[in-house]
């Protein structure tokens, strides 16, 4: 997916800087206060608000992350101010902002997020990094498909069984599934079919796993887009965003966050992984 530099450029403009206070300065002057990122709680939110935060810094604004009770915290934080940028997926966004959007598609789905946003937030970009469902199954199943997508798929579906990762909406997945390839797993029997998030599929599926494209966008899209509160950044905020959304990938992501679950601390993995990036 290719990031538009332009857009995100225009909607920062757009929203100048306006998170200042005056008190602490000297004769009257003004003292910037921290750009506040949320952090929702989990392991790749820990990691996608530290990236931010920390790019941010690096990009010349003072950042800092603070951690939220879930995305409808979050979400309050940026209705009240306190919270000036949301890192997360578009999908989930929708899914909270407007539960009744049939949309599925990248595009589609980025579509609704911005037509359901209240006047005061904004959506830069999308990323190229995912989280949404991944469908895989094993080597064995995978080479008797003649390719591997979820369309060759659908008629062996009902001969096979599937294990869903607890982090996925199950039946949200099993409809989709259902209705764009007429697909329904076998209810019992070996597992040949595993469903997880995709930051997850570092730590829970086996290397040999095949994973199978979604050719017909069956599944909700849930790309890498951050929320940000209009009037909190400006447009020398552009680079910082563009380097996250134009370079982090899902595969990034998803190591960054394994290293997270196994008890590395998600600042750390972040500026390491920021490091490596030109600023």
């Amino acid at each position: 997916m290719r990031v538009c530099r332009s857009a995100v450029a225009a909607l920062l403009a757009a929203s100048m800087v306006a998170g200042c206070s005056s008190t602490g300065g000297p004769e009257g002057t003004t003292r910037p206060q921290p750009l506040v990122v949320a952090d929702t709680g989990t392991p790749v939110q820990a990691v996608l608000a530290h990236l931010y935060a920390d790019a941010l810094s690096r990009g010349g604004a003072a950042a800092r992350v603070d951690t939220v009770d879930g995305l409808p915290g979050a979400l309050a934080g940026l209705d009240d101010a306190s919270v000036a940028l949301v890192p997360g997926f578009t999908g989930s966004f929708l899914a909270q902002l407007d539960p009744s959007s049939p949309a599925r598609a990248p595009e589609d789905v980025y579509a609704d997020l911005a037509r359901a946003l209240p006047e005061w937030l904004a959506v830069t970009d999308q990323g190229l990094a995912e989280n949404g469902p991944t469908v895989s199954v094993t080597a064995a199943a995978g080479s008797a498909l003649p390719e591997a997508t979820l369309s060759a798929l659908s008629p062996q579906c009902s001969r096979l069984s599937a294990a869903v990762d607890p982090a996925v909406d199950a039946s949200a997945v099993t409809r989709a599934l259902s209705e764009s390839y007429d697909c329904a797993f076998a209810p019992a029997g070996p597992t040949e079919v595993t469903i997880v998030r995709a930051t997850d599929r570092v730590a829970v599926v086996d290397a040999t796993a095949v994973v199978l494209a979604d050719d017909r966008d069956g599944l909700t899209a849930d790309v890498l887009v951050p929320l940000v509160r209009k009037g909190s950044v400006d447009e020398t905020l552009d680079r910082p965003l563009q380097i996250i959304a134009g370079e982090l990938t899902t595969a990034d992501l998803a190591e960054m966050v394994d290293r997270v679950r196994g008890g590395e601390d998600p600042g750390a993995v972040a500026a390491s992984w920021l490091g490596t990036q030109s600023f």
